[in-house]
């Protein structure tokens, strides 16, 4: 899907079709909850817009004619923007649809170096840790005013550092301690069971080459 998206032209009325469909078909079968699905439209809206800034900068400069300048300018920021949020939305719905050992079997899959899937996975897990922690921490400051007067929620921000990064680093030396106990380090990733293919993956594999040989004909072939 996200090399679908990468392929099929935004300039064309045809691509712009095929990459809205797409990101619909996919976002339908992965279902992300509501609020990751606004976080990443959002995410993209504030990458992505500021490229429309630069069009009256690129019509000055263009060498077409006066009718079709402008149309060719915007063509740029939309590609930009189509591309970078279809592929956006479409990791969106597939991250969604991961949990963590889905997640640490699928990338034990890769030919990919053993440690820097242990870093990734430490990544990723820590990193939803982290935040569980910083919103519990922001709900037990709520409960004591900080969101009262603006004095009082001054200081609580300026102890911040006091309080948080000590429980951060607390909680890192704690999963440290875990994992070598563990023997993390030692373990084979490769201990899942590998799972045969069933029919619902290959239809999928099918579908998924049909869009790519779809988006590559749309490119190449000069469809409007």
């Amino acid at each position: 899907m996200f090399v679908a998206c990468l392929i099929a032209p935004a300039a064309s009325a045809a691509g712009g079709i095929a990459i809205a469909g797409v990101v619909a078909a996919w976002l339908v079968a992965c279902r992300p909850p509501r609020r990751r699905l606004a976080s990443a439209l959002l995410l993209g809206a504030l990458l992505f817009l500021p490229y429309f800034l630069l069009v009256p900068m690129v019509h000055a400069r263009s060498t077409f004619p006066a009718e079709t300048s402008w149309s060719r300018a915007l063509s740029v920021p939309w590609a930009v923007l189509l591309h970078g949020m279809a592929c956006m939305l479409v990791s969106a719905g597939a991250a969604s649809s991961l949990d963590m050992s889905d997640l640490r079997r699928g990338l034990s899959r890769l030919p990919i170096p053993a440690m820097a899937v242990l870093i990734l996975i430490q990544i990723l897990h820590q990193s939803a840790t982290l935040a569980a922690e910083t919103r519990r921490i922001s709900m037990a400051m709520a409960v004591r005013g900080a969101s009262g007067r603006r004095g009082a929620a001054w200081r609580v921000l300026s102890s911040l550092p006091r309080v948080w990064l000590p429980r951060i680093f607390e909680r890192a030396d704690r999963v440290a301690a875990a994992m070598e106990v563990r023997g993390y380090c030692e373990a084979d990733l490769r201990s899942f069971p590998r799972d045969p293919l069933k029919g619902a993956d290959a239809i999928t594999i099918i579908a998924t080459s049909l869009l790519i040989g779809t988006s590559i004909a749309i490119r190449f072939l000069g469809m409007p």
